[in-house]
């Protein structure tokens, strides 16, 4: 027997919930970055699977023209929503991770062979019964094979917390720990409704996930730069305070650039090409540091890499690497402009020196590589153009 009452409290506070999370975003969905994109699309997943879950439970051995078809449908709605949905967070995670819509190209077509094969056997379900059947009473019952889907969707969903936690140092657990938080209402919820058939709880379980995941992804916002993507001056400050309990085998570098003559780029091309320069330039700084550091926008056209190493060649391969990325860029990138670095670097000495003193430090050392490349006309010396 169905519990209709709890089903639909259920079902309906968990569409609630979601819907105050789309109508809190503050831009249209088709401005907002590849990784929100994707988690708006999980919102928008729940909220069909628990008006479909619903309909369902409501149309279940209730007899009426053309119904059985439609129940058929919509269970298997349900089944191959569910496989969307945990494959979605967990492009979702390595995005997160990695922000390379390259590796997603090249790993999640393989990553997605569990879901494709779950789709195919509730294809296969209108013809012969696979996971369920909906019996002449318009009944649906599951069949033996019902619990591949709940292991797939399993899958998924433990496949991008494993993955965070395996990259927990590269993302200083700002999103682990909200994974975790977010798998937890899922697999009770799931679980709950796995072995209490006639209660719909599981969606209700993701909704509250989502919003777990949702307070996270606000949070984190406050800490990102949107036109480069980097972390602003805000997150950098509180990395160099956590700093000052100091490091006993490593110790903090900071790595400061300045993107030469960025101002003849917004007035040769105007401020949209600059902006743009920026995002090209947090690109780049973040293929070339990967998981090895934490790249911030210090303000206008500077940037800052913190890393803790154990020797100076660390720094100075680094750097060689984005000397590397930043030749590469202007070889196959076809913009108007190029993108240059002056760079300066230093170690954090934490009990000796303040934050204030190292910033000024790396940047009197920048500003020295700047005045050199200067002086050997590397770039030009826009100070003789204003004479």
């Amino acid at each position: 027997m169905f519990n209709l009452p709890a089903i639909y409290i259920a079902n309906g506070t968990a569409i609630l919930l979601l819907l105050i999370i789309l109508l809190s975003s503050k831009k249209p969905l088709r401005h907002v970055l590849f990784e929100e994109k994707i988690f708006y699309a999980m919102v928008i997943v729940n909220i069909l699977q628990c008006l479909i879950e619903s309909v369902g439970f409501f149309m279940d051995g209730k007899a009426g023209y053309g119904w059985h078809a439609l129940l058929m449908v919509l269970n298997t709605s349900l089944f191959i929503n569910s496989s969307i949905f945990a494959y979605s967070w967990t492009i979702y995670a390595d995005y997160k991770l990695f922000a390379d819509m390259e590796r997603i190209k090249r790993i999640y077509p393989f990553v997605a062979i569990p879901a494709v094969l779950i789709i195919i056997g509730c294809v296969i379900n209108f013809v012969t019964p696979v996971f369920f059947v909906v019996d002449k009473y318009n009944v649906y019952q599951r069949t033996d094979l019902f619990f591949i889907p709940y292991i797939v969707t399993y899958f998924y969903v433990v496949f991008g917390v494993v993955l965070i936690y395996s990259y927990r140092k590269k993302v200083d657990k700002y999103l682990f720990l909200p994974a975790i938080l977010f798998m937890t209402p899922i697999i009770i919820g799931s679980l709950l409704q796995f072995f209490l058939y006639g209660y719909s709880l599981m969606w209700l379980g993701v909704a509250i996930g989502l919003v777990l995941l949702f307070i996270n992804v606000q949070k984190e916002s406050s800490y990102v730069d949107v036109l480069s993507g980097l972390f602003n001056r805000q997150y950098l400050n509180k990395l160099l305070l956590h700093s000052k309990k100091g490091n006993a085998v490593r110790a903090l570098a900071g790595i400061m650039l300045d993107i030469d003559d960025f101002k003849s780029i917004n007035d040769r091309f105007g401020h949209i090409v600059g902006d743009h320069a920026i995002f090209s330039a947090g690109k780049i700084l973040r293929t070339s540091v990967g998981d090895q550091g934490i790249v911030c926008r210090y303000g206008g056209d500077e940037f800052i890499i913190l890393m803790y190493i154990r020797s100076q060649k660390e720094i100075t391969d680094m750097i060689d690497t984005i000397k590397a990325q930043v030749t590469l860029f202007n070889e196959s990138e076809k913009k108007p402009y190029k993108i240059e670095f002056s760079i300066g670097y230093s170690t954090f000495e934490s009990k000796q020196e303040s934050i204030d003193n190292f910033l000024k430090k790396i940047d009197a050392y920048m500003y020295e590589d700047k005045h050199r490349r200067i002086t050997e006309g590397i770039i030009p010396d826009r100070r003789q153009k204003l004479r």
